[in-house]
Formats: C-alpha cells, sequence, structure tokens
C-alpha cells in the first residue's frame, strides 16, 4: 500500500508540474499584441502574438504548451539579422514557422513542424524574427516567401502597435 501511496503522489506532483511549465511559458506570462499579416490576395489577418527578446524567454518559447488558439502566436525578435535555426525540443504542438526580415518581408516558411524534434529548423538566408502559429496556418492563409507583416519589431512604414 505505501509502495502505490508514493507512485500516487510522485504521478500527482508530474502532472502539477506539467502544468505549472506550461503556465509559466511566456505565452501566458507576457502582454499580447497585434501582428497584421497582408495576404497576397490582399486581405489583412489580425494574430494576437507575444513577442519574446530575451535569451530566457526565446529558449523556453512554447515549450510544453499543448494548446494554441488559431489566431495566436510568438514572436521571436532576435538582436541582429542573421541565419537563424530554432527547433521543437518540448514542444508538444505542431507549428508553422515564418522567418522574417527587418522590414516585414517572410523570407522562409517551415510548415507542419514534428513536436518533440531535435532537428535544426533553419531559416536559409538571413532574418531578424521568426514567427511561430498553429500548424497549417501558412497554407490556408496563403503566407509565402514575399508575404508582408505589420508589426513594431518592423521597420515597414505602416507598422501599427
Amino acid at each position: 500500500m505505501k509502495r502505490f501511496t508514493k507512485f500516487g503522489l510522485v504521478v500527482v506532483l508530474l502532472a502539477i508540474s506539467a502544468g505549472y511549465a506550461q503556465i509559466d511559458s511566456p505565452l501566458y506570462r507576457l502582454p499580447l499584441e497585434t501582428m497584421l499579416v497582408q495576404t497576397p490576395e490582399g486581405a489583412e489577418i489580425a494574430f494576437e502574438i507575444v513577442v519574446v527578446n530575451t535569451n530566457a524567454d526565446r529558449a523556453q518559447g512554447l515549450m510544453y504548451v499543448r494548446f494554441l488558439p488559431l489566431d495566436h502566436g510568438m514572436l521571436f525578435q532576435f538582436p541582429r539579422k542573421r541565419v537563424l535555426s530554432m527547433w521543437m525540443k518540448n514542444t508538444h504542438i505542431s507549428l508553422d514557422m515564418w522567418f522574417v526580415s527587418n522590414d516585414g518581408e517572410i523570407v522562409h516558411v517551415v510548415e507542419h513542424t514534428t513536436p518533440e524534434s531535435l532537428e535544426s529548423i533553419s531559416s536559409q538566408e538571413p532574418a531578424a524574427v521568426v514567427v511561430e502559429v498553429n500548424a497549417g496556418l501558412s497554407s490556408l492563409l496563403g503566407v509565402t516567401p514575399g508575404t508582408v507583416i505589420e508589426h513594431r519589431s518592423f521597420d515597414n512604414q505602416n507598422s501599427k502597435p
């Protein structure tokens, strides 16, 4: 009986710590901001995003998150434009990644990442920002290289706060 009680206690503690990891995500700690995506067809799609710009928040990203609303995402802001690499370690949901230049133009799109993968995902060319959204949204919205994003993080003239 004692053995079962100890096992039960361990299971409960693990469940609590897993829930805490999701709650402590930058997705829930940081304020939401609006980001606009200009589709090739001329539509303007609004996303509510969290901007992560510290090493700690960029390292954690969407790790341990099990649900991301369709109109939400995370914008990873880096100090300088360079070839960027991401991975999916401890990320439980499949994502699309948009690698974006300083002017808000998407330079590379990676669709349907593999959850939990340790494989490096590269921007293939210099980028300053990575935006992560739910898998499948790129093809659904027609987001491809050349699509423009408006947000305060970019040097485009139409940026909105």
